[in-house]
């Protein structure tokens, strides 16, 4: 209000700064105008002011133009006094407009924050340096900031601006900050609810209650956006109960004296509770009505469900947009009889045309190339509309790993009886080059590089070229994989490698390479063929061989054990089957992982080490509350040999540790046998693990964040497992179970794991808790 009356005070001021002689002249209004000039303007060029007026060079005066153009002016926002003089030549007008501009912005300073970062504050200001100062864009910035403030629940922040004049008619802007103590949610409390636990009200709300570990959960913060979303919930809550008349007093917020605390009431009407009438069906039947009831989880009698509804009618529109009905429109009619408490529905059906692909447009892939994303659609130009093929190629590309986010749309045709759908990506990046070293309770130093390449070339092949060096192994490896080998959908991949691994007892040294072939029998089956052959060395030595000496061994000849440590040339064949149905496969949150496979080593592919291995797993990953994931790992697996030598040291199973049962020394659980140390027979006798032909290993894990932005997450977990001697059933009770903790960093040169496992009976000699760090994902 006051820069309105600033403002027009300004334009009588700049008429009246006409002069009344010449004004008053007769014969001025509606002579020509000869000149326009502008006078005071450094930083705002002629042009710009010429563009708002109306008065023009060769036209006529008019006072009431020079009015407007004043208000022109005015209204451009970058003047803070404008006047005209008006001047009489024989050429005709000449209007001269005299200008104030405002100050230019030189710096804009923030200060007094602490809380939260600089950054936050600055993604929401929309001030500019070297821009002309705008008092109320200043103002809605204060705003702004306060707001944040409010956001992250400090209601009691206080800000202001102050202006600070520097040289050229310049200023600096501070914006100071005064954050005050952060207000917290000390109770929320209900009345009125009697069927309704508070506790059940509670858990859908996203606003919670301070307690002890607010400061990572966020807990017991207000924000208004937030609490709106809660009444929906709680209201959305009543309706699944079948109380459809609930209704919700605006909250009662109250700060405690100190205003550190705020307590919130909600008063709650619940009304009656209302059960399902009659149901039917009506409009463009595609199958018979008793079969479309029979589909319905909606039942006569049940408890009014408002979700279970909403699910039926996305099952319904689901069946109709799988037949090509793109456009279907399911409505569900309510008839509510509030005498006998019951909601009788009807489902209103209306099919629409047949509607198929007019055009597929895939857009934001800037590296990746159609084709590759392309082979990935259930969906052609030209295909009939089906919704369920759609939202399985959208599942499809992202499981590619390729992209942040695939979007998918669809928009109408050039006919009603034509869709375009368009997928939208968003890239990320797939190449990395890693080099990192580190010190790991399990394998002492830790030293690793890594160059690879996910998508390469936009083509979605895979090249990678690894080396790692640790206490415990030694790998040198490049592979390739090529998933729609030339064109088709075979896989083809092969890798070579050399490796170092030290076991408590011997270490084996490997150098070979393989090839793979794979074909999808179903959209998330695979099946695949590895041939692989390598030439593989056991010397009998203790752990630290890579890093300093270890413990070393003479196995005599002659005695059984002797003849585990054959080695030399392995040639296998591998046939394996693969069912994936993870959201990610590289940080799953929910879906399957089953996988089975058999592998032969025999004298027909000219292998020296003859044995027959089987092994499989099952993973299941569920999103339990909020960020919670729960991770299931069940595998067992078997190797035999018929070579009298029996299954070569190196191919048998070693259980404990960080990569499968937790809380025990690493490879120290299954069958152990006392030996000589030399073939002395005075010589010390040394417990050996000589390995198990069997293994059974189950996992538990309950993993969250912790600071989601940097990507650390917390996990509790449980483990089970053993490896079990060449006469030695599978058994249950022999399993070893520990328990434990831990974080994951999933950081820049991999994720990292840090995790503490205690042995829930642990044996003599066995540590009571086990503190191991490695590199890698877990399952």
């Amino acid at each position: 209000m006051l820069q309105r009356v600033l403002s027009s005070l300004l334009i009588v001021a700049a008429l009246a700064a006409l002069s009344p002689d010449e004004a008053a002249a007769a014969g001025v209004e509606g002579t020509k105008v000869a000149k326009i000039a502008f006078r005071g303007n450094r930083k705002v060029e002629d042009a710009a002011i010429f563009a708002v007026l109306s008065s023009k060079v060769g036209e006529a005066f008019y006072r009431s133009r020079v009015a407007v153009d004043v208000r022109a002016i005015w209204g451009m926002g970058y003047f803070d006094d404008v006047q005209v003089n008006l001047l009489t030549s024989s050429k005709g007008v000449i209007l001269v407009y005299v200008v104030r501009e405002k100050p230019s912005v030189r710096k804009i300073i923030v200060g007094g924050f602490d809380e939260i970062d600089l950054d936050k504050i600055n993604e929401v200001l929309d001030l500019r340096r070297n821009a002309i100062l705008d008092i109320s864009q200043v103002k809605r910035n204060v705003e702004k900031i306060r707001d944040l403030y409010t956001e992250k629940g400090f209601y009691l922040a206080e800000v202001r601006y102050r202006l600070r004049k520097v040289r050229r008619n310049r200023v600096d802007i501070l914006i100071d900050i005064e954050e005050n103590d952060e207000v917290t949610i000390r109770r929320i409390t209900f009345i009125g609810n009697s069927k309704v636990k508070d506790a059940d009200i509670k858990r859908v709300m996203g606003t919670r209650e301070g307690g002890f570990f607010s400061f990572v959960t966020s807990s017991g913060t207000y924000q208004e956006s937030a609490f709106e979303r809660d009444m929906l919930l709680i209201t959305a809550l009543y309706y699944d109960r079948g109380y459809i008349n609930v209704k919700l007093s605006e909250p009662q917020v109250l700060l405690s004296p100190d205003k550190r605390y705020m307590y919130i009431t909600i008063h709650v009407r619940e009304g009656k509770r209302y059960k399902i009438g009659k149901l039917d069906v009506k409009g463009d039947l595609l199958w018979p009505k008793k079969k479309l009831l029979k589909s319905l989880r909606t039942k006569e009698g049940q408890w009014f469900q408002r979700t279970r509804l909403g699910k039926d009618v996305m099952r319904l529109s689901s069946g109709y947009k799988d037949r090509g009905h793109a456009y279907a429109n399911i409505s569900p009619l309510t008839s509510i009889d509030a005498n006998k408490r019951t909601v009788s529905l009807t489902f209103n059906i209306q099919k629409g045309p047949i509607v198929t692909v007019e055009r597929i447009n895939i857009r934001g892939n800037t590296k990746t190339r159609d084709k590759v994303i392309r082979r990935e659609l259930k969906v052609a130009e030209g295909d009939t509309y089906s919704q369920t093929l759609l939202e399985r190629s959208r599942a499809r590309v992202t499981a590619l790993g390729f992209f942040e986010s695939v979007n998918l749309s669809t928009r109408r045709g050039s006919a009603d009886d034509r869709i375009i759908v368009n997928f939208e990506v968003k890239e990320r990046p797939t190449g990395t080059f890693q080099i990192g070293a580190g010190f790991s309770s399990v394998e002492n130093f830790i030293a690793q590089a890594q160059i690879s390449q996910n998508n390469l070339f936009g083509r979605g092949q895979r090249l990678a070229l690894q080396a790692q060096i640790s206490g415990l192994r030694q790998l040198f490896s490049l592979s390739f994989w090529e998933p729609y080998f030339l064109d088709t959908r075979i896989t083809f991949g092969f890798d070579v490698f050399n490796s170092l691994r030290a076991f408590e007892s011997f270490n084996r040294n490997a150098t070979g390479g393989s090839l793979t072939w794979g074909y999808p029998l179903l959209d998330d089956v695979r099946v695949f063929v590895t041939y692989k052959a390598e030439i593989v060395d056991v010397s009998t030595r203790g752990r630290g061989t890579l890093f300093g000496s270890g413990l070393s061994l003479e196995i005599p000849q002659g005695v059984q054990l002797a003849n585990l440590f054959n080695d030399g040339f392995t040639s296998s064949v591998r046939f394996s089957v693969q069912w994936d149905r993870r959201n990610n496969r590289l940080f799953p949150s929910k879906g399957f992982f089953h996988a089975a496979w058999a592998e032969f080593a025999t004298g027909l592919l000219g292998s020296q080490n003859i044995f027959n291995r089987f092994g499989a797993f099952s993973r299941w990953y569920y999103p339990i509350f909020g960020p919670f994931i729960f991770k299931v790992n069940a595998q067992i697996g078997a190797i035999f040999s018929s070579n009298n030598a029996g299954v070569p040291i190196f191919e048998r199973f070693f259980t404990g540790g960080i990569q499968d049962v937790r809380g025990f020394r690493p490879r120290s659980l299954g069958p152990r046998v006392k030996v000589l140390q030399r073939p002395d027979p005075n010589a010390p006798l040394f417990e050996f693990n000589k390995g198990g032909n069997k293994e059974l290993v189950f996992n538990v894990e309950i993993e969250f964040p912790i600071f989601q932005k940097v990507g650390i997450r917390g996990v509790v977990f449980t483990d089970a497992g053993m490896s079990y001697d060449d006469d030695e059933p599978i058994s249950f009770p022999r399993l070893r179970h520990s328990w434990g903790f831990g974080f994951r960093w999933f950081s820049p040169i991999g994720p990292l794991r840090f995790e503490w496992g205690l042995p829930f009976s642990p044996n003599p000699g066995e540590d009571p808790i086990v503190f191991e760090f490695t590199i890698g994902n877990f399952f």
